[in-house]
């Protein structure tokens, strides 16, 4: 299931966009979820996640930009498609790396070309979707690495897991976390923690913040080794966007 928001005060558009991706799903037999909003507000009210939006540049209340600015703050993994009447816009609107830029009006051929630009996306990242068995307090846990925010080691061979909402308690050390993962995505700041990178939301002087609003320390003697982890993975999550 590949889910998909579009954000648009123009019931046309949403309903051309809509029509292209159902032609689209039936043809290519890919089945998609699709959740519309009028304006920038309500999508950010949805706390959903999704691969894909289609978001209006031009809309009463805060604009497509501003949305954008505000909406990777809570999910940095969905497929920004920027649509709008105006090409000049789309310099600035790069500010938040878009997947695509849909000028108005579009035929339907345009929206099926970023399906398939999604679809193929989302198939050579699919190896990335790693799951990892822990060992729980009540045995096996199997959980998504994307979906794990921090690590961190309480003592006595003892870890919490956070993820975005729940708290696991599992057994083992930070060194045999990092024997499993296996992922470029996660540094560790300090010697009682690991952190996911992707959720990682600001750092402010020794303490940084996930996007959850977990607060992990920062050490001293690894902050410039942290800086150094952490703009090599922005780079490279740039490059990838």
């Amino acid at each position: 299931m590949i889910n998909i928001a579009i954000c648009d005060d123009d019931d046309d558009i949403i309903n051309s966009i809509k029509s292209a991706i159902s032609d689209y799903s039936t043809s290519h037999a890919i089945e998609f979820e699709v959740h519309s909003f009028k304006c920038g507000e309500k999508l950010l009210e949805s706390k959903l996640n999704f691969d894909l939006v289609f978001l209006d540049i031009e809309m009463s209340g805060i604009d497509g930009l501003k949305t954008a600015q505000l909406f990777r703050q809570i999910d940095r993994r969905a497929r920004i498609v920027y649509v709008t009447n105006h090409s000049e816009f789309a310099l600035e609107s790069y500010s938040v790396h878009p997947f695509d830029f849909v000028v108005k009006p579009f035929v339907s051929e345009r929206i099926y070309n970023v399906l398939d630009d999604l679809t193929r996306y989302l198939s050579e990242n699919a190896e990335k979707e790693a799951v990892i068995q822990l060992k729980g307090e009540d045995g096996p846990l199997l959980l998504s690495l994307r979906n794990i925010y921090v690590f961190e080691y309480t003592g006595n061979r003892r870890i919490t897991v956070y993820t975005q909402s729940e708290q696991y308690r599992i057994k083992g050390s930070l060194s045999d976390i990092f024997s499993l993962i296996n992922s470029e995505s996660f540094v560790s700041p300090h010697k009682s923690f690991i952190v996911n990178m992707e959720h990682i939301d600001k750092l402010n002087n020794f303490t940084l913040y996930t996007t959850n609003g977990i607060e992990v320390p920062v050490a001293q003697k690894k902050l410039k080794e942290f800086h150094n982890e952490f703009s090599r993975f922005i780079k490279n999550y740039i490059r990838q966007g």
